[in-house]
């Protein structure tokens, strides 16, 4: 028979077994959860930098399009000028 002694002595090994196993799976849990994260700020980070890229292009195409839209007026106003000066010149 196993006497009061024994038995806790065997709690408390069984206990700091616990512990010990529980801290260690803490750690490891923590270790994971900031890599995952570092990999989220990377993942994250990345998106941001092609976002800026994609805005930077249409900044570029929307300045393309103003001048295209200037040009064109401009080439509206000479028509319709010379179209006046046509109607003119015929009467």
């Amino acid at each position: 028979m196993r006497t009061w002694a024994e038995h806790i002595d065997g709690a408390i090994q069984s206990a700091g077994s616990w512990i010990a196993v529980s801290a260690i799976s803490a750690i490891l849990w923590l270790v994971r959860r900031i890599f995952t994260n570092q990999k989220q700020i990377e993942l994250l980070s990345a998106t941001l930098a092609l976002r800026e890229d994609e805005r930077a292009r249409d900044r570029e195409d929307l300045q393309e399009v103003k001048t295209d839209v200037k040009e064109l007026r401009g080439d509206i106003k000479t028509l319709l000028i010379r179209r006046g000066d046509d109607a003119q010149t015929h009467q």
